[in-house]
């Protein structure tokens, strides 16, 4: 499906703008699409009355047509001009758990257009119980339908830039209410007769309906080929990213470790909690390996508790390091706290250019069966995917400019180096492609910590460079013809003590240019790399048909024809583009 932009800019307001909020309200009563927070996830609200409006909920998404959408209230009595019966469990349901995180299937009113119900004669009511939401819909004045403010088949967003990432400039509005409570959408419950079925688990379990039933409730069973879902969540692979998604199921012993950190000493633990921390992280290590093996150029993210970070940190084992990143949500064994993370972490992964995604499993008691329903459609081993739905790769806007790093906290700069000869043609071209890289996939924040953001830089030198020394042309040439990258205004520097000292990390062209810089400044050995040097040490070893190790080996096209300086830039930019992702972790950053 293509989508189709609609405005240069979605308006990001604030949960304390009372103007904003109105006129959001006032456009989303009009027939525009407006995104609000809710205690589950954000939604993506219409007027539920108006079918036109509603579509643009579809387009936006590219959501397949035949997935009902939930109408959301302000206040109980709304439900009058929604359904058109409401049955004594559905007013104990309602009783019970309203406002909260439950939507309850009703038979509806003629007036809900057959847009909202995928042409079903229910509907499902939800009251959220997030004070901004109640704001925003009590403002709108209508009811109003929203599924989840995503793209269709993504992680749902927790968090107002979740929305923005997919929606910019789809959607009319963004209502920023900070972070989601539960981090997992409604329970969905068929009230229509008088037995309670459970068609979409969520923080409002099992146990409690059942508890305030006194029943054993019962869960819908699979869908038929060609059933139309009655509630959303229950056809289509959901909730997944880009990367594959492993399940690495948890022990139960993981609950019992108390807190261990990098200055814990692991021998010094009870035999009991050494046991639980290797069961626990053992299969983690162990995929990561067994992947890094069949391919060395692999980027595996683990949402994990924290003590799996821990662990894996204990091992000092840097090679794998560089190809890991980690989303602890906190205790290994609270599933409560994966919960709540587990949309953020998975899309927070995914921006990181990860292959696989190791996330951690539980048992499905209580929340546990929302989240293992989750996140067993994030690994894809249920549902299926509609052929209209649209590709990840449609959703892929520039991200660039659209975080402020006036967002952070907090904000830290780091930078990298590129060294050749003379900084006319190697080293030039190589900051001007890193520089675009860097540009496109900003924002950054600290590494393990989004509050912190990571102003990211690239310089480069010669080791024999005439300072103000304009480019070679012929580079400057190709890379805009090859890369669509302007260099035209580079002027060389040459390399010299206080260049070294204002970068954290120093790539050189060629081995001998590597080894001349740690001759001259064995104190800063540690971050000084050739190309080839840097890339063996991610594991980025390739070899010839007689198994020898070959080097990255780049030659300077300094005096060869126009077609050698072509080959060199569109050398230089697919090796830059492997190596970003070391690099940034190297620099103490991953994407936001």
């Amino acid at each position: 499906m293509n989508r189709e932009r609609k405005y240069d800019k979605t308006l990001l307001i604030d949960r304390c703008d009372k103007d904003g909020i109105a006129d959001a309200a006032k456009h989303l009563r009009e027939g525009e699409v407006v995104a609000f927070p809710t205690e589950t996830v954000y939604g993506l609200g219409a007027n539920a009355l108006n079918a036109d409006a509603v579509e643009k909920i579809y387009e936006a998404k590219g959501r397949p047509g035949d997935n009902p959408l939930i109408v959301h209230i302000y206040d109980k009595t709304q439900i009058e001009e929604i359904a058109s019966e409401v049955t004594p469990l559905a007013q104990r349901l309602m009783d019970a758990f309203m406002p909260g995180p439950i939507t309850v299937i009703m038979k509806k009113k003629d007036c809900i257009p057959d847009k909202v119900t995928a042409g079903l004669d229910t509907v499902g009511v939800r009251m959220p119980s997030d004070p901004t939401a109640h704001t925003f819909l009590e403002a709108c004045a209508c009811p109003v339908a929203a599924p989840s403010a995503n793209l269709s088949g993504s992680p749902s967003p927790t968090m107002a830039s979740h929305v923005m990432n997919d929606m910019n400039g789809y959607i009319y509005a963004v209502v920023d209410g900070g972070d989601s409570n539960y981090g997992l959408e409604s329970t969905v419950v068929d009230a229509t007769g008088s037995e309670p079925v459970i068609l979409r688990p969520g923080a409002v379990t099992k146990e409690d309906i059942d508890a305030l039933l006194s029943a054993d409730t019962a869960y819908a069973g699979s869908l038929k080929a060609g059933d139309v879902p009655p509630a959303p969540g229950m056809k289509y692979r959901h909730y997944a990213p880009g990367a594959e998604v492993r399940i690495m199921m948890t022990p139960e012993s993981a609950s019992r470790i108390t807190e261990i950190d990098e200055e814990t000493e692991f021998k010094s633990l009870p035999e009991e909690e050494k046991q639980a921390l290797f069961d626990t992280a053992a299969p983690y290590i162990k995929d990561v390996h067994d992947i890094l093996a069949s391919n060395p150029l692999a980027r595996v993210g683990i949402y994990a508790g924290s003590e799996v970070k821990t662990m894996i940190a204990k091992l000092d084992d840097k090679l794998t390091a560089s190809h890991v990143h980690f989303y602890c949500y906190g205790k290994a064994g609270d599933v409560e706290a994966a919960s709540h993370g587990l949309f953020a972490g998975l899309r927070h992964l995914d921006l990181q250019a990860v292959d696989y995604i190791l996330a951690a499993g539980f048992s499905d008691n209580g929340i546990g069966k929302a989240y293992m329903n989750r996140l067993s459609k994030a690994a894809g081993k249920k549902g299926e995917i509609s052929p209209d739905m649209p590709q990840k790769s449609d959703s892929h806007i520039s991200r660039e400019g659209e975080l402020s790093y006036d967002a952070f906290e907090n904000v830290f700069t780091a930078s990298v180096l590129f060294v050749s000869e003379e900084n006319r043609a190697l080293s030039c071209a190589c900051e001007a492609i890193m520089t675009s890289l860097l540009r496109k996939n900003a924002p950054f924040c600290a590494e393990g910590d989004t509050s912190i953001g990571a102003e990211l830089y690239c310089e480069s030198a010669g080791l024999y460079a005439i300072d103000g020394e304009g480019p070679d042309k012929q580079m400057v040439k190709a890379l805009k013809e090859c890369c669509d990258i302007n260099a035209a205004h580079h002027l060389a520097v040459r390399a010299t003590p206080s260049v070294y000292n204002n970068n954290d990390l120093i790539i050189a062209m060629h081995d001998e240019q590597a080894y001349e810089i740690v001759k001259a400044f064995p104190d800063i050995a540690d971050r000084v790399f050739s190309i080839s040097t840097y890339a063996a040490s991610k594991g980025l070893v390739f070899k010839n048909d007689s198994g020898k190790v070959l080097s990255v080996s780049i030659p300077d096209p300094k005096g060869e024809n126009y077609e050698t300086y072509c080959h060199t830039a569109k050398a230089l930019k697919a090796w830059l583009e492997i190596l970003l992702p070391y690099i940034v972790k190297d620099l103490g950053a991953e994407k936001v």
